[in-house]
């Protein structure tokens, strides 16, 4: 009977595990997809209220009408911009997922605390100076230099 049982056990410890792999080989060849602000919030609610006040919340409404038409400008003042803002409207402004990556892949491993399952599919934790230099670089038309700990003191969220 305990010869039994191992064998059972060790079948299902094999059979959890393949699943397991199989559902990383799966995440691996999906392309990540933006998920949207409202999603996060779910379980970010802290994190969401610091971002509504701030001006990444707000960098799609701060620009002029025909900026707000401007493929240059919407690259950086509307998360994931791929489209115009008429058609994705619940991404304007810089989201969530303009620092920390494309959600759809890591929302289903985030929640379980899998930090590195999450990390491997496209969750960046914490975004460092390259990731903001993405859009706070000389291109930008209202430049003014980059300090990362200074505007990192306006965005920063807790964990």
């Amino acid at each position: 009977m305990k010869t039994f049982r191992r064998i059972l056990l060790s079948l299902s410890m094999v059979g959890l595990l393949t699943i397991g792999v199989g559902f990383l080989q799966k995440a691996a060849g999906e392309e990540p997809a933006y998920i949207g602000v409202a999603k996060c919030k779910l379980c970010h609610s802290k994190q969401h209220k610091v971002w509504s006040g701030s001006k990444h919340a707000k960098a799609f409404e701060d620009l002029k009408p025909a900026e707000q038409k401007n493929p240059k400008c919407l690259g950086c003042h509307v998360t994931g911009y791929r489209q115009t803002q008429q058609v994705t409207p619940e991404m304007a402004g810089i989201q969530c997922e303009s620092c920390h990556g494309p959600g759809s892949l890591y929302i289903k491993i985030h929640p379980r605390g899998d930090k590195e399952g999450a990390r491997k599919a496209g969750l960046i934790a914490h975004p460092d100076t390259e990731s903001c230099k993405t859009c706070h670089n000389p291109e930008s038309p209202t430049f003014e230099g980059f300090d990362y700990t200074k505007l990192w003191d306006q965005i920063k969220h807790p964990r």
